[in-house]
């Protein structure tokens, strides 16, 4: 028979495998009231910009569940709101976003040749995105480049915790959850498991993650009604200027419970019409 040491050791040792194998909680998702999830894709910019304050502005007003915005860090060290590694296609100025200072950034005037007529609006630096949305709408934080610790200590700063969720590269995933464990992480999965209800499933849990993307043609029925199961949420991307009522009901037909959209105000208005709003 064991010695009742020996048995104390086995049983701590047992104990602390468990504690170091266990999966972390999972971060809480930012809270909304609607049963089906409306990101607009850098804001409503069908009236403003890309990615500027008065697109974020036209979200809140619509009253849209969340602001998607790309940030990149600028050369002097501050982030910036701007999807394009260079400035040329979204302002009047040029250069690429690394190579400048923010000062220098916020020279330039945004456009958009799709709102000729929209009002001047410079550069957005990633502090006035957040006091711009706090306590009005979520944000959907595409992390395009910069430091994930210095971006947490501006959304703490901005009382903004429980308000942001984080898209990131899946080569990023432990980096973020290493930086900022209290935020939840949305992730692309590689696209061949978009099919299979037990590798989407699995795959999701090893990298503790909170929501899957992705294109929305990527995924089956069955892989997401398996994720869903299991607590994982599935918002794609359905951006792609296809957008109408036929395509979105082919769309919310695989069972998503929410999706990221370029139209989102008519794609709002078109769900309190099936109910989903």
């Amino acid at each position: 028979m064991p010695s009742a040491e020996l048995l104390t050791r086995v049983q701590a040792l047992v104990l602390m495998i468990l504690v170091i194998c266990a999966p972390l909680p999972a971060a809480d998702l930012p809270a909304s009231p609607h049963p089906f999830i409306v990101i607009a894709h850098r804001g409503e910019h069908s009236r403003a910009p890309e990615n500027s304050l008065r697109s974020f502005r036209n979200a809140i007003e619509a009253g849209l569940d969340y602001v998607e915005m790309d940030v990149r860090r600028t050369r002097d060290g501050s982030h910036v709101l701007m999807h394009d590694r260079t400035i040329h296609r979204t302002t009047d100025g040029h250069g690429r976003v690394e190579e400048l200072d923010f000062a220098t950034l916020r020279s330039y005037t945004l456009r958009d040749t799709n709102t000729p007529t929209a009002a001047p609006e410079r550069v957005p630096s990633f502090e006035e995105a957040l006091a711009a949305c706090r306590g009005r709408i979520n944000i959907y934080l595409d992390f395009k480049d910069g430091d994930p610790a210095q971006l947490l200590r501006s959304i703490h700063h901005a009382d903004m915790t429980r308000r942001v969720l984080v898209y990131c590269s899946n080569d990023k995933i432990t980096h973020w959850h290493d930086a900022a464990p209290e935020l939840p992480l949305i992730v692309s999965p590689p696209n061949h498991l978009g099919k299979s209800p037990t590798g989407l499933v699995d795959w999701a849990k090893a990298q503790r993650v909170e929501v899957l993307d992705g294109s929305w043609d990527h995924y089956s029925p069955e892989a997401v009604q398996a994720a869903q199961a299991a607590g994982i949420r599935i918002w794609p991307d359905i951006q792609d200027g296809k957008e109408n009522p036929e395509y979105w009901q082919r769309v919310l037909a695989l069972g998503f419970s929410g999706v990221q959209s370029d139209l989102p105000v008519p794609l709002a208005s078109w769900l309190k019409t099936k109910g989903r709003r």
